[in-house]
């Protein structure tokens, strides 16, 4: 029973029925007890009062067995309509129905990832199937962004996901607000210590290794960890207790070891946990934002390495404590307090740039802007978050986090300025007119330069806001809206004005591409401001915003007119076959003139592709 493909056709059956703006979907394929990302954006939204319904997809809702019956209809109908009438859907997995899907352009799909960082290789930047990959490519299509911990990890999840580079947003993962946050240590440990008795007196150590993809070590794995030479020449200090991956199902706990693989959040587990024994999980991200001691015992390195997932960064230099093949090496260390607190902060710096309690917050903000919904009870006020400096834990006990992000209280200036970027949106929009009647034309030059900048960037322009089809996505780091204004070339401004307005932008920071009659074909002109020039377009935005002070890209269209030929008609006609190959080179500096644009680089892209000369002396014509 292929239930992706059922599941997939139901979607699409209901996908005739109006999306709806207040409704979000969850999707938790990964079974993380209700915890996690997609849960803490659900507790962001309803802290602040933001009159959304949220509706979950779980895991569980897909098994095929006769007592799941129930939950097998209700997955296939009102599930299936929930999802397809959702404006915002939120995945922590691959979702592999989606490559079936048909997904409406107004809705937003945001995957964010039951792991953090990127450790070991995943999804894309593995030894795939053709056909699996095919079908990665195809889910994440479907895709709008990847939210990431770091700029130094957007490539690898553009790997592992099949995607474009400009998918991959770096701001930051919910799920990590946990650890900067205050909790009750004490009654955590409480609890554990009433389940376990053993642990009382002790500190914790836990042992928590990753699957291997290969059913028999999986089975065998723990039998290369001596439990019994761990109590004897450890336990006196640390009680040793085993948290297993979810995909491991076949390997046996010792009996007198502390089971904690069911333990409902692995957050909670790790904020009572004094030492972390890995071997090659992304549990180990997580855990270095406490700036505790982390041994890595790895057995079987050189069989990982060679035959299955591999590391995206050098694992012997980037580990985030010292590497063991042996359980004598790994007792001494821990009998000699062996390990380096300074690999867990560079580790914890590679793998996450927000040492905060913020990202829940700042992915909140950028789905839904303060004003997008209609609510008198929006929260927000800056003065009621919690800082850096809210640690979790005894601060007596527990490292802070200035053990872990260095100065708590100062950013370098670059760094702030990085930050803002994030959050502060540009405008890139392009002119010409809707329907297909005008496509291709030399008029809608503008259009071309979106389209040509949406496939570089990966960044869908397919949602229908502003009067305009909008995408938003980001270059070098800058939060950017690609807009194809639907008005018509003449009332331009309004759509311009519309977005504007919506997300504060700037005229500073509203990049404008459009046609220019007096240009040859192909060449550029890029100015920080200026007049109308004739075009009816930008008469438009100057009047609604009210300057000129906007950045422009003009692209020539200028060529040899017929006889007789109105201008209009000219400027509404297709490129001869001569005029596209210049176009081609013109759209593709275009292109990255806007990126360096973007990136605060005007003068740069100035000099490297304002090259064209004026066709005509004479003023030219309005169109």
């Amino acid at each position: 029973m292929n239930t992706n493909k059922i599941f997939a056709a139901a979607f699409n059956f209901f996908r005739h029925w109006k999306v709806r703006e207040d409704r979000v979907t969850l999707i938790e394929k990964l079974d993380t007890g209700g915890v996690g990302s997609l849960f803490d954006i659900q507790k962001e939204c309803e802290r602040r009062g933001l009159p959304l319904s949220f509706h979950v997809i779980r895991h569980a809702d897909y098994e095929v067995s006769l007592r799941n019956l129930p939950g097998l209809f209700a997955l296939f109908t009102k599930k299936a309509y929930y999802m397809a009438t959702s404006a915002h859907i939120f995945l922590n997995d691959n979702f592999m129905p989606m490559a079936y899907m048909d997904i409406a352009p107004e809705t937003t799909v945001v995957q964010l990832w039951h792991g953090m960082g990127s450790f070991k290789k995943f999804g894309g930047s593995t030894d795939l199937t053709p056909e699996l990959r095919e079908e990665l490519r195809e889910v994440n299509a479907r895709v709008t962004h990847i939210l990431a911990s770091s700029e130094h990890i957007r490539k690898n999840y553009a790997e592992a996901f099949c995607v474009p580079e400009g998918k991959v947003i770096a701001i930051g993962c919910p799920q990590a607000d946990y650890y900067f946050e205050k909790h009750d240590v004490r009654a955590v440990r409480a609890r554990l210590e009433e389940q376990f008795p053993q642990m009382k007196g002790r500190k914790l150590a836990l042992y928590a290794p990753t699957f291997r993809d290969d059913e028999g070590r999986d089975r065998e794995l723990l039998s290369h960890f001596d439990f019994e030479k761990f109590e004897r020449e450890c336990g006196e200090e640390y009680c040793l207790a085993v948290r297993l991956h979810p995909q491991i199902q076949s390997s046996k706990v010792p009996e007198n070891v502390p089971n904690l693989t069911g333990y409902p959040d692995v957050r909670e587990l790790l904020l009572a946990t004094d030492l972390l024994i890995a071997d090659y999980s992304s549990i180990a991200v997580e855990y270095s934002l406490l700036g505790r001691p982390i041994l890595l015992y790895a057995f079987d390195r050189r069989w990982y390495l060679e035959k299955d997932r591999g590391f995206y960064f050098d694992y012997e230099s980037t580990a985030p404590g010292p590497v063991f093949t042996t359980m004598d090496d790994l007792c001494a260390c821990i009998r000699e307090r062996g390990w380096d607190l300074e690999k867990v902060k560079a580790f914890a710096r590679l793998h996450n740039d927000y040492f905060d309690s913020q990202s829940a917050r700042r992915v909140t903000e950028f789905y839904y802007p303060p004003g997008c919904l209609s609510t008198e009870n929006v929260a927000g006020d800056a003065n009621t978050f919690a800082g850096a400096k809210n640690v979790p834990g005894d601060a007596n006990t527990f490292a802070s986090a200035e053990n872990v992000a260095g100065d708590a209280n100062t950013f370098a200036d670059a760094e702030i300025e990085r930050k803002d970027r994030i959050h502060n949106m540009k405008i890139i929009a392009g002119l010409g007119n809707p329907t297909d009647q005008y496509k291709g034309t030399r008029h809608n030059v503008g259009f071309m330069a979106i389209d040509r900048l949406s496939d570089a960037l990966g960044i869908a322009v397919n949602q229908h806001k502003h009067k305009a089809m909008t995408g938003s996505g980001f270059i070098a780091g800058q939060r950017v809206l690609l807009m194809k204004p639907l008005t018509y070339m003449n009332l331009s401004g309004e759509s311009i004005r519309a977005a504007a307005d919506f997300y504060k932008v700037e005229p500073e920071d509203i990049l404008i591409i459009y046609d220019d009659i007096s240009l040859e074909p192909g060449m550029l002109r890029i100015r920080k401001k200026g007049s109308a020039g004739g075009h009816n377009g930008i008469k438009s935005i100057i009047k609604h915003l009210g300057c000129d002070t906007f950045p422009r890209i003009r692209v020539g269209i200028g060529g040899e007119k017929h006889p007789g030929q109105d201008l209009a008609d000219y400027v509404l006609g297709h490129f001869s076959a001569e005029e596209k190959e210049q176009l081609d080179e013109a759209l593709d500096k275009a292109v990255k003139a806007a990126e360096l644009i973007a990136a605060d680089e005007i003068d740069e892209a100035m000099n490297r592709y304002s090259v064209g000369k004026k066709k005509r002396a004479k003023k030219s014509e309005e169109v």
